[in-house]
């Protein structure tokens, strides 16, 4: 429902100011932090996939074993690119924080998290990329049936909008007043999940009700749905958490990571996760496999 508000939740300045620097890679890029290791569930393994990417952000699945990454660097030093088993390749560069990532087809569609940021479809085949909209720090993007897309704005007073991609067609707010808006996704039920960033909040949307479904976090910032139909949550902080929601418990697979992003996952379980402040792609295998 257009206009719908959820609660204001105060924070202290100085913690937005360190959130947004850390978000932008600006002190992940200089500093990467290898200290300590991240600690796995009883089961649960992990290994590193791919290291020394500065600002590493947000990952699709190309195919297994490949992915697309967004490099969320400013000023120009924004890139997507591809890995391929170890192989790195730049597809796009020039970004300006690039950050939210989506594949469908042979269209990527990435948002740039600036302040006047462009929500950007780019196809493969052709390389040819076009502006489909000029937002306010838009990050968060998925995908609606009719291939509108979903975006958010992470500012304090941040929407959810739906963006149309053929021209001439208005932005619909779906839900406005939000406290930074990050990681959405559409189930098949068509219910929008999305992380509150500076509330602590994952919640969901539908027929003009916000619910919370899981309170009490440290800044989530992504949100991913797997085969099984768990939802799985970053915590973008130093000593963040990979959390997985299944059957209503909620679980830490990760901990001790390091401004942990975006996920893919696999139709096995497997994980592919940015942690941003290690400059670094881990691969998190459930149990059983190894």
């Amino acid at each position: 429902m257009p206009g719908h508000s959820l609660r204001f939740v105060p924070h202290v300045t100085y913690a937005l100011i360190a959130a947004a620097l850390l978000s932008s890679g600006a002190v992940a890029d200089n500093h990467p932090d290898a200290s300590d290791k991240p600690v796995a569930l009883a089961g649960w393994k992990y290994r590193v996939a791919v290291e020394n990417l500065p600002g590493i952000d947000n990952l699709v699945l190309e195919k297994e074993g490949a992915l697309f990454a967004t490099q969320e660097r400013g000023r120009g030093a924004g890139k997507v690119i591809h890995i391929d088993h170890g192989k790195i390749t730049t597809l796009i560069s020039g970004l300006d924080r690039p950050d939210g990532l989506l594949l469908r087809g042979n269209l990527l569609f990435i948002t740039e998290e600036t302040l006047n940021g462009r929500v950007l479809e780019f196809d493969l085949t052709t390389k040819k990329m076009r502006t489909l909209a000029m937002l306010s720090k838009p990050e968060g993007i998925a995908m609606f049936p009719n291939g509108d897309l979903l975006i958010s704005e992470d500012v304090l007073g941040g929407r959810l909008l739906r963006v149309p991609r053929e021209f001439g067609k208005s932005i619909e707010a779906i839900l406005d007043d939000l406290q930074r808006p990050e990681g959405v996704l559409i189930k098949p039920d068509g219910v929008i999940v999305f992380a509150e960033t500076a509330s602590g909040s994952v919640l969901s949307y539908q027929n003009g009700e916000a619910n919370v479904i899981v309170d009490d976090l440290s800044e989530p910032d992504q949100v991913e749905l797997a085969p099984d139909g768990s939802l799985w949550i970053t915590e973008d902080v130093r000593n963040g958490r990979l959390l997985r929601l299944k059957d209503g418990v909620l679980e830490t697979v990760l901990s001790g990571l390091r401004y942990p992003q975006g996920m893919a996952i696999e139709a096995d379980g497997s994980v592919w996760l940015a942690e941003q402040g290690r400059q670094r792609i881990l691969v998190i295998l459930p149990p059983g496999r190894h």
